[in-house]
């Protein structure tokens, strides 16, 4: 008679209640202040670049500290990951580490990116209209543990001879605290 009872109440506070349907309204409209700047201007990181300076900027994501780091203050050796490098792509030495970009003959499409004159095993290069990223070389071993790295710069003068990149935006916890972190390279073309 108790599991019946039991039963009986268990059916009765599953049925009972009346179910209200809750439905999340969608705004199908494009929004119309998007930033529609075109960061990839055809060309303009085509050709070979010399490491000049690089700092860290480190964001702790618990407290909202934002620290930066100059990566050559004691050494002319350093890596784009904190903590030490996983990858070749990553590791970058003062005045001696060069990149070449080679783009595709359209875009977008897939050209080439050189590191320190290694022509034999390149990366890719993806280039949209507004994106560039060095990529796994689709015909070679596995340069980055099979990811991507997202390359965001900035020219510094109008004779397009000096960039600032942004590359490896990472976010990682270390010693226990949550961080958001990126590189900025400088580079002068050669």
């Amino acid at each position: 008679m108790k599991k019946l009872l039991n039963l009986f109440l268990l059916v009765l506070s599953l049925t009972s209640c009346e179910k209200e349907v809750f439905y999340i309204e969608c705004d199908t409209t494009y929004p119309t202040t998007q930033d529609t700047t075109i960061f990839v201007n055809s060309g303009d990181l085509e050709g070979e670049w010399l490491l000049k300076n690089a700092t860290m900027y480190m964001t702790n994501l618990d407290f909202d500290i934002i620290d930066t780091i100059p990566l050559f203050d004691t050494t002319n050796t350093s890596s784009l990951r904190y903590g030490g490098s996983y990858y070749e792509f990553e590791d970058i030495v003062l005045d001696d580490t060069k990149w070449l970009f080679d783009y595709p003959e359209n875009t977008p499409g897939i050209g080439y990116f050189i590191l320190n004159g290694d022509s034999i095993v390149p990366y890719g290069l993806n280039v949209t209209s507004n994106n560039l990223t060095v990529i796994e070389n689709m015909l070679g071993p596995q340069q980055m543990g099979g990811s991507s790295r997202p390359i965001h710069y900035q020219m510094n003068n109008l004779q397009n001879t000096l960039v600032t990149i942004e590359v490896q935006h990472t976010y990682e916890t270390i010693n226990g605290f949550n961080y958001y972190y990126y590189t900025q390279l400088k580079f002068k073309k050669l």
